[in-house]
C-alpha cells in the first residue's frame, strides 16, 4: 500500500510538472530561426508572423552581405532561413549551403513583372531564392539646400555647395556601384574596363574632399540627414528617404539621370536547416502583400516590395514616399535601375582596395 501511495505520489507530481511549464516558451515545432538585416527582429512583424502562420521567430541581425556570408558559412543546422542579397545566392550555391526550394511553392503572381522572373533567384533551372524587398541606391538629398533640378545628375556632389556635407555608407558595394553610374558607365556598372575603372577611381579622389562623414549602418546615415549634419548622400533613396519624410524632416531621393542601382533581399533555404516546413511557412508569409506591407514601413529602413499588391495597403503618404503609387510607376522605377552585383571586372578585391583608398583618403 506504502508502494502504491507513492507512485501515485510520484505520478502526480510529474503530471503536475509537465501541465505548469512555461506555456509562454514555444513548442520546438512552431520555433524558426532567422537571420536577417534588421528589421525582421521588430516586434510588430515578429507578432504579425505568429499571429498568421503559428511560427515563433528567432531572429539573429548583421550589416553586410559580407558579414551574412561568415556567420552561415561558419555555422551548423544553426538558422533556419535567411534573408540575403542576391549578389550572395551563387556563392552560398557554389560552398553548397542553398536547399532548392520547389516551384509553385510560393505565389509569386501578384510580383512585378521583373521579379517574377528574378535572374538570380535560379541555378541550373532550379528556383533557390524568392524576393521580399527591394530599393533604390542612387542619391538622397536635404531639399532645403538642394532643389530639385540641382540633383538631376550625380556631378551635385562635386558642386562647391555639397564640399563638406557630402555623406557616405561604409559599403563598397552600393557606394561604388551608384559612382559607377555617375562616370557613365554602359552597361553592368559592376564590370568594367581598366579605363572605365580609372574613371570611377578619379571621381571617388574627387569626391573625397567633399566627404564630411563615412558612417558604419544605414542608420548613422539616416541620422545625419535628420540632424542637418549631412545634405547629401549618394548611394542611398528610399531606405533613407521615406522614413525622415514621415518624421518631418526635409529630406528626398531620386534617380539622376544616369541611373541608379537595385538593391534586392531575398529569402533562401539553408540546406542543413532542421525546420524545412517552417522555412517554407515562413517565405509563404514573406511573399504575401500583407507582409510585404509591413516589411515596407520597417523602423530600420523604408523600402519598396516586389509584391504589387502589397501597395493598397499602403497609406498614400507611404506610396508618395517610395515613390510608387501604382503598378505602373513601380514597373517604371525598376526599368532605370540596375541589379547590385559583386564585381565581375576588375576582381572584387581590386574593387574593396580601391575603396580602402578612399576611405582613407590616398
Amino acid at each position: 500500500m506504502k508502494r502504491l501511495t507513492l507512485l501515485l505520489v510520484l505520478v502526480t507530481a510529474v503530471c503536475f510538472a509537465g501541465c505548469s511549464r512555461d506555456t509562454s516558451v514555444p513548442a520546438a515545432s512552431s520555433e524558426i530561426r532567422v537571420l536577417a538585416w534588421a528589421g525582421y527582429e521588430e516586434p510588430d512583424l515578429l507578432a504579425a508572423l505568429q499571429k498568421a502562420t503559428g511560427l515563433h521567430a528567432v531572429v539573429k541581425t548583421y550589416v553586410g552581405g559580407d558579414q551574412m556570408f561568415t556567420l552561415l558559412t561558419q555555422s551548423k543546422g544553426e538558422y533556419d532561413v535567411v534573408v540575403v542579397d542576391p549578389e550572395y545566392v551563387a556563392k552560398l550555391y557554389a560552398v553548397g549551403r542553398l536547399k532548392p526550394i520547389a516551384e509553385g511553392a510560393v505565389d509569386t503572381s501578384r510580383y512585378f513583372s521583373y521579379f517574377q522572373a528574378f535572374p538570380t533567384a535560379r541555378i541550373d533551372g532550379r528556383l533557390y531564392a524568392v524576393p521580399i524587398r527591394f530599393g533604390v541606391n542612387a542619391l538622397a538629398y536635404n531639399t532645403k539646400h538642394f532643389t530639385a533640378d540641382e540633383v538631376q545628375s550625380y556631378q551635385v556632389l562635386l558642386a562647391d555647395k555639397a564640399r563638406g556635407h557630402v555623406g557616405v555608407w561604409d559599403w563598397y558595394l552600393p557606394e561604388m556601384g551608384t559612382l559607377s553610374k555617375a562616370v557613365g558607365t554602359s552597361g553592368n556598372p559592376y564590370d568594367l574596363t581598366t579605363d572605365q575603372f580609372s574613371r570611377l577611381e578619379g571621381f571617388m579622389h574627387s569626391l573625397r574632399n567633399s566627404v564630411k562623414t563615412i558612417s558604419a549602418t544605414p542608420a548613422e546615415v539616416m541620422a545625419g540627414l535628420g540632424s542637418d549634419d549631412i545634405w547629401i548622400v549618394p548611394g542611398m533613396g528610399e531606405i533613407a528617404a521615406a522614413a525622415l519624410q514621415q518624421q518631418g524632416k526635409p529630406i528626398d531621393w531620386i534617380v539622376p539621370k544616369e541611373g541608379g542601382i537595385m538593391w534586392v533581399e531575398c529569402v533562401v533555404i539553408p540546406n542543413d536547416t532542421r525546420r524545412e516546413e517552417a522555412a517554407l511557412k515562413y517565405l509563404k508569409w514573406m511573399a504575401s502583400a500583407d507582409a510585404q506591407a509591413l516589411l515596407s514601413q520597417r523602423r530600420a529602413y523604408n523600402s519598396n516590395v516586389p509584391n504589387a499588391a502589397a501597395y493598397s495597403l499602403l497609406s498614400a503618404e507611404q506610396r508618395r514616399a517610395l515613390k510608387v503609387n501604382n503598378e505602373a510607376e513601380g514597373e517604371a522605377l525598376i526599368s532605370r535601375v540596375t541589379l547590385r552585383s559583386l564585381p565581375a571586372s576588375p576582381s572584387e578585391q581590386a574593387w574593396q582596395t580601391a575603396w580602402q583608398a578612399f576611405k582613407a583618403g590616398s
